[in-house]
């Protein structure tokens, strides 16, 4: 976002925090104990990190903390669910390509296809480790044994969702002027 004001900053904050929290909040219905099997959130994280940048990944990290501190109900352990959201989005920020999925090449879109489940691979794979460590949810045996459902389940909504959101939105929050790009994109852009 080029020259963006404070106040349009903190509004994408807390748009994509109040929208993380509410997905995390519909995802919490196909769950086990304590652990969200569908990670709707997944779908914000595919979008968020081109169109709003850093201040997506502000607000999605929080969104994340208040999933897991309220909808999973782990306290301040929620803090887990917030690194899950920093790893997906700043995995997607630095790999997607340019211009993503909305110039309709099929290489970019397969080196979407790629991000998307390498980064969704890692954040799955990083909660259940964790869930094995503190607070102990899961055994590694128990946590191996979801993580394969788990990652099935998520990926082809992330895979169809993402880049037909891409496609569709991003050319006009470019318009608008809040679109962000992605890492190297925001940094050219931003002379850094």
């Amino acid at each position: 976002m080029q020259n963006s004001s404070k106040a349009k900053q903190a509004s994408i904050m807390a748009m994509t925090a109040a929208l993380y929290a509410i997905f995390f909040f519909l995802s919490y219905s196909v769950t086990l104990p304590n652990f969200t099997l569908l990670y709707l959130p997944s779908i914000l994280l595919g979008v968020f990190p081109v169109w709003f940048g850093w201040s997506g990944l502000v607000g999605s990290m929080v969104g994340g903390f208040i999933g897991g501190a309220f909808v999973e109900g782990l306290g301040f352990l929620g803090v887990f669910e917030a690194v899950v959201a920093l790893l997906i989005f700043m995995l997607n920020w630095v790999f997607m390509p340019k211009m993503a999925a909305e110039n309709g090449k099929s290489r970019n879109l397969l080196a979407l296809v790629v991000v998307y489940a390498l980064s969704l691979c890692v954040g799955t794979g990083y909660i259940l480790w964790q869930y094995t460590v503190l607070p102990q949810l899961f055994t590694g045996t128990q946590a191996l044994a979801v993580f394969v459902p788990t990652f099935a389940l998520n990926l082809p909504i992330v895979l169809i969702t993402c880049p037909i959101l891409l496609k569709t939105i991003s050319p006009r929050l470019r318009n608008w002027g809040v679109y962000s790009g992605n890492l190297w994109e925001w940094r050219r852009r931003n002379g850094n």
